[in-house]
């Protein structure tokens, strides 16, 4: 099947409001308190202090852009990433959600701005600048979310009067930097792999100590996470990579029917995951 009809492009790019300032009027009094250089600091100040509205944009944020990387591959240096088209309605579904959740949040910060600013004035005290504000229609411009969908290029696409020589050699040119920029992305599936087993390994390795042994944290994530990429890989596999799709089944037969408590209780359970991932990561040239 043709990359073109298995896969498109997403391109997804968030921006929020800063709602810092460098305050150099500080990094001068520290300086000279201190004895030094005000270069040698860098001093901001956060405007939306005593509130958490603007925190929990930027933390939306940072998820929906965490999770777009962990549902797409790389494809171009202008931020375009390739998603298969077998997940594509539930990626898209679930950036609805996302966007939603986001404008109705930028919409709660526009109408609480003001008195986000009145409680900022409590906490800032005598470093508080009216000036430092700008006005609500100014900060709102500074919030954005973009979202574009375009199809992954093909050489049978290209609509230009050329001789017929020159156009077959921008074909195979368009046809080739397709393919390198796909090979370039399934790259990015052997990395997840390796990471998810090395981390697993990691984990799993005993000290000997018992004491420290027990102390380690053990959470449910440990076993859906790998889970999780198990099933991802069995879309992000585009170029159906007999080494990852190995890689990967042998990953989930180890992780299935797995809990974090067996991981916390038996030292026996450990040792054999261990062995059993070490033997996956040893298996293939990663």
């Amino acid at each position: 099947m043709s990359i073109a009809n298995s896969a498109v492009l997403v391109r997804l790019n968030i921006s929020v409001w800063g709602a810092s300032k460098r305050n150099k009027d500080l990094e001068n009094e520290v300086a000279a308190n201190k004895n030094a250089d005000p270069r040698a600091m860098r001093m901001y100040d956060n405007l939306m202090v005593g509130s958490t509205g603007h925190k929990d944009i930027q933390l939306h944020a940072a998820k929906s852009r965490l999770w777009h990387n962990t549902m797409t591959l790389p494809w171009d240096e202008r931020g375009y990433r390739i998603c298969p088209t077998s997940i594509f309605l539930d990626y898209k579904s679930q950036h609805n959600l996302k966007k939603t959740q986001f404008d109705m949040m930028v919409s709660k910060f526009e109408h609480k701005y003001e008195s986000y600013r009145d409680i900022a004035k409590e906490y800032r005290g005598d470093v508080f600048n009216e000036e430092d504000y700008p006005p609500v229609h100014e900060v709102m411009g500074k919030f954005a979310w973009n979202f574009v969908v375009a199809p992954v290029p093909e050489s049978g696409h290209l609509c230009i009067d050329l001789p017929a020589q020159e156009m077959e050699e921008l074909k195979a040119s368009c046809d080739a930097e397709v393919e390198r920029k796909i090979a370039e992305a399934a790259k990015e599936n052997e990395k997840r792999l390796l990471k998810e087993l090395q981390g697993i390994s990691a984990k799993c390795t005993d000290t000997g100590n018992d004491e420290d042994d027990d102390k380690k944290r053990w959470h449910d994530t440990f076993v859906t996470n790998p889970l999780q990429l198990c099933r991802m890989l069995k879309h992000m596999n585009l170029t159906n990579d007999p080494k990852v799709e190995e890689a990967r089944q042998r990953l989930e037969d180890i992780m299935v029917g797995k809990t974090k408590d067996m991981f916390k209780d038996s030292p026996a359970v450990r040792k054999e995951v261990k062995e059993e991932v070490d033997s996956i990561i040893n298996s293939y040239d990663w």
